[in-house]
């Protein structure tokens, strides 16, 4: 991995080698090198195996998106000794800078399971499509189903289809039976749209009621790589049978499998011969059917009833507002209330600029407006040039917006991860810089003290963004597409797993709503925001925190998941300009469950 200091390790391609649609090739491994630093550790694979358990495992999701928590399991082994006591593996290297080759894995990893999340979910729909040819003539419609496999709209000839033309014929001759000889016919097809190839089994009848139609109905299967490999166990057949049997179940001809194999023909039908043999077939139509009976009863076809659709990730656009800023970038942000005492608001990472209904209506009321700027690349904000020039971004971000505003003074309120940020920019305030409330504020992180305290999930994050960054945007690069299927609830139930006190408030219609518009500000442009701001908040930022005199409130949670209240506390303690008060009860969403405190700290603010 570039960058590491250390030795030298070459990794050819007969040392690591996965195989298969949607891994990694060993030739594209070979002569990577993976540059560690080695010390003793008690995990008792090295770090270069780990390395590579981890991108193997990156390169299972897009076979199946369920695959992803065990690519997260691995991501974390990588970097801890173990999990529970949030001890960082000795051997893990202090580098923060950019790792090319693992960008570019993350990047082919990100786009394979973007196409694999849109096909399993518009899986349900694909399935049972079915085709409606007109008696007398050749005219066919067909369903949404049928026109989303397809890739076409309906009517359309029969010769319009993307059907191969073996199924063509079958079609045609069915056509040409009396109605009551006609018997249901199944066979094989191939739908080739220019995109892919499909292969579905097709079921060719004349049912009552359709006033004398040929009705085609198709169902794709997938054949999985698992479901080939089980279908062969059941059979009894050798691994080169198992190819051979693939290559017919996705409506090869026996030379293209041979090609395919880079077999001699002749060995294609011995071992077809083999197959018949051992499955009891008399032919390889038969075989097909057959393996298609056992993917119906193994449930590798999907339900009748559609699966819910994944549902939009948009972030919001009420009150927004937009400002032209240098280097040709936009700055968007948020006034919440309608005020005439502005508060420039820091957002943290998840929960972002949004707020209930009611605190809202309470801010307007208490004459206050929350000025809430996206940092860059967050909500509808443009992205910082680079990765280093991020801090330097959000600090021009929020002084353009000050002035454009005509505030001569503005106090700020400061949400979670924002704080890093908040104290950046009330030092390039200087004077104009006058109160801070700080709303479950983190604080500079020291891994000794810190990190056993912490969530897994923003365990990983901490370290991930201050050791490697690169992992933690393969992360978010594979992890998003999942989770935009998956849906905010499951990745909100996930983030709170170990939290209860945050874990409840999901149950809470109103509080759900906010927090899900926060996720979908924090990735609205991918992931890659998320890789730069967690590093910046990762980054040794106590000089910022030493440099800013301005009386300051903490209003710290209790049950907070991230970093104690009492570790807060102590970090401060002398200092005379800011207070700490802790509010029992309250965890990471302390920003909406502790609204009247929050407001009434607001108004003391202004």
């Amino acid at each position: 991995m570039s960058g590491f200091a250390g030795i030298r390790l070459i990794v050819s391609a007969a040392e690591f080698s996965l195989c298969g649609q949607g891994k990694l090739a060993a030739t594209e491994l070979a002569g990577h090198m993976c540059i560690i630093r080695c010390t003793q550790t008690k995990n008792p694979m090295s770090l270069n195996q780990r390395y590579f358990e981890m991108l193997g495992a990156a390169y299972e999701v897009p076979t199946s998106t369920n695959q992803f928590d065990g690519f997260l399991d691995a991501a974390m082994a990588y970097f801890f000794d173990g999990e529970e006591t949030g001890a960082i593996a000795p051997d893990v290297p202090r580098y923060s800078d950019i790792d090319d080759t693992l960008d570019a894995h993350a990047e082919r990893i990100a786009a394979l399971v973007s196409a694999a999340a849109a096909r399993e979910g518009a899986a349900s729909t694909m399935f049972h499509a079915i085709l409606e040819i007109s008696p007398g003539g050749e005219q066919v419609d067909g369903n949404k189903a049928a026109a989303q496999l397809m890739a076409r709209a309906f009517p359309c000839s029969l010769d319009e289809l993307p059907l191969d033309r073996p199924a063509l014929v079958d079609i045609r001759r069915f056509m040409l039976q009396a109605p009551q000889v006609a018997q249901d016919r199944i066979i094989l097809t191939s739908v080739e749209t220019g995109v892919e190839l499909r292969a579905c089994l097709a079921l060719i009848q004349r049912p009552g009621g359709h006033k004398g139609s040929v009705v085609v109905s198709l169902s794709y299967i997938d054949w999985s790589e698992t479901l080939i490999e089980r279908l062969g166990g059941a059979f009894g057949l050798t691994a080169s049978e198992t190819e051979v049997l693939e290559g017919y179940l996705v409506n090869l001809k026996p030379k293209d499998i041979a090609a395919r194999r880079m077999r001699a023909l002749e060995t294609v039908k011995v071992q077809s011969k083999s197959i018949l043999r051992k499955t009891g077939c008399s032919r390889i139509s038969d075989v097909v059917q057959l393996c298609a009976s056992i993917a119906f009863l193994l449930r590798q076809l999907p339900e009748e009833e559609s699966a819910p659709q994944s549902e939009a990730w948009v972030t919001p656009s009420a009150g927004l507002h937009t400002l032209n800023v240098a280097e040709g970038r936009q700055l968007a942000w948020y006034r919440v209330g309608a005020g005439r005492r502005p508060v420039l608001f820091i957002h943290g990472y998840l929960q972002g600029p949004f707020f209930t209904t009611d605190f809202e209506r309470q801010l307007t009321a208490a004459d206050i407006s929350l000025i809430a700027p996206s940092r860059p690349g967050f909500g509808y904000t443009c992205p910082s040039r680079s990765r280093k020039g991020f801090e330097k971004t959000v600090i021009k971000d929020a002084l353009a917006l000050v002035d454009s505003l005509k505030l001569d003074s503005v106090s700020l309120c400061v949400h979670q991860g924002g704080a890093s940020h908040a104290f950046r920019i009330a030092t390039a305030l200087g004077d104009r810089a006058r109160r801070m409330l700080l709303v479950g504020g983190g604080i500079p992180i020291d891994e000794d003290r810190h990190l056993p305290h912490m969530d897994r999930q923003t365990r990983f994050a901490a370290i991930a963004s201050r050791h490697a960054p690169s992992v933690m945007r393969m992360v978010m690069s594979v992890g998003l597409p999942v989770y935009r299927k998956r849906g905010p609830r499951a990745f909100l139930e996930t983030q709170f797993a170990n939290a209860p006190t945050d874990f409840a408030t999901l149950s809470d219609p109103r509080l759900f709503e906010v927090q899900a518009l926060g996720l979908y500000h924090a990735v609205e442009q991918g992931g890659e925001a998320w890789v730069r701001d967690g590093a910046s908040a990762m980054a040794d930022w106590s000089d910022d925190l030493d440099s800013v005199s301005v009386p300051q409130i903490w209003l710290n949670a209790g049950e907070d998941p991230v970093i104690s209240a009492e570790q807060v506390t102590q970090h401060l303690e002398d200092r005379p300009n800011a207070a700490c008060r802790t509010l029992p009860g309250h965890g990471a969403n302390i920003l909406h469950t502790a609204a009247d405190e929050i407001l009434a700290e607001l108004v003391r603010l202004v």
